[in-house]
């Protein structure tokens, strides 16, 4: 029996998983946030060392007597390492974690559609934080929109809406905007009084006890949602436009891997595609707004058989398995490809 550990990090928290050759997943863990750009690399990797012991000590409860030196190989998924750069930063601190055996570092993206189609082709589309639509076709060719962070992009993510939110109610405060039900329970979500609070808050050095992080922000999607349940017009354009930036990049990823398909269809005619699309993050754990990104990319993907029709078909599917086990696959597969 071989046992592999995958890790999907990201800029809320870090999840950890060991499974064993026959994909039963036998430990779970889960440690603080791990992306570099958050944290620094050192503590990024603790973070994901921390993560792989809670789910070690875990499995032992099935696999007794299991401990590192068993681990057959080491996947990891992480947010911001999708440039080689920022890898080989983390590859400096990730390495002493495995203890000689292989090890494969990708992002997190990539380790939550090996998790989703179960090492097969397809796009997913991650909300949490951040966000970002990745797509893989069957030669392996890899294709992304935005996942550009939060200064950048990542339109539609939780630190997206909260950003919008946030916007919303200054607007409100000095009358360049319609006035919005957002102000009371996002000044109570955040424990202050008002926007000259809400500034500081917002500027203060992150070692400052009223500093806000990216998460504190994030989390206030949900104050969005539930406003927008109730009829509020502010609350609920921002939920609509978050829905339009998330479908946007999942037809940006589609329109991508078609085109490749169509310029290989060219040179030798290959079988139609059926494209599954695999929604995860925390954003979809909210029915009506998993439902509404839902409908959204149906809808693109109806516009887009016009250029595309025959050669692809489109479906929502739910994912196979978590980001985590999907880091896991990533590292059964590198074990069997040395072999």
């Amino acid at each position: 029996m071989k046992y592999f550990i995958g890790i999907d990090g990201g800029g809320s928290q870090t999840k950890a998983v060991v499974i064993d050759d026959t994909l039963q997943v036998l430990g779970r863990g889960v440690a603080g946030p791990s992306n570099h750009y958050v944290l620094g690399p050192e503590r990024a990797a603790l973070n994901c060392e921390q993560a792989a012991l809670s789910a070690l000590a875990d499995a032992t409860r099935l696999a007794h007597g299991l401990t590192h030196d068993d681990i057959a190989a080491w996947g990891f998924g992480l947010a911001g390492v999708r440039r080689e750069g920022d890898a080989a930063s983390m590859r400096v601190y990730l390495g002493p974690l495995v203890n000689g055996r292989p090890w494969v570092l990708d992002t997190d993206a990539a380790v939550a559609l090996s998790g989703a189609f179960a090492g097969g082709p397809g796009i997913v589309l991650s909300a949490g934080t951040g966000s970002i639509a990745y797509g893989q076709d069957e030669q392996g060719d890899r294709f992304y929109a935005d996942g550009w962070g939060p200064l950048l992009g990542d339109e539609g993510s939780g630190y997206w809406i909260g950003m919008e939110a946030l916007r919303a109610v200054c607007r409100h405060a000095d009358g360049r905007g319609p006035q919005t039900r957002l102000a009371a329970p996002i000044f109570n979500a955040l424990n202050i009084r008002d926007c000259d609070e809400l500034v500081q808050a917002i500027h203060a050095a992150s070692s400052h006890p009223k500093h806000l992080t990216r998460e504190q922000i994030a989390r206030l999607t949900q104050v969005v949602f539930d406003t927008a349940n109730s009829g509020a017009q502010v609350a609920g354009d921002i939920r609509e436009r978050a829905v339009k930036h998330l479908g946007n990049a999942v037809a940006a990823v589609a329109r991508a891997v078609l085109t490749r398909h169509r310029e290989r269809d060219m040179i030798q005619p290959i079988a139609p595609l059926e494209i599954g699309v695999a929604l995860r993050g925390g954003l979809f754990e909210d029915d009506f707004f998993r439902a509404s990104v839902g409908y959204n990319i149906g809808e693109r993907m109806v516009e887009m058989k016009r250029d595309y029709l025959p050669l692809a078909s489109w479906r929502i599917v739910r994912p196979q398995f978590d980001a985590a086990v999907g880091a896991a696959l990533l590292a059964q597969k590198e074990v069997f490809q040395t072999a």
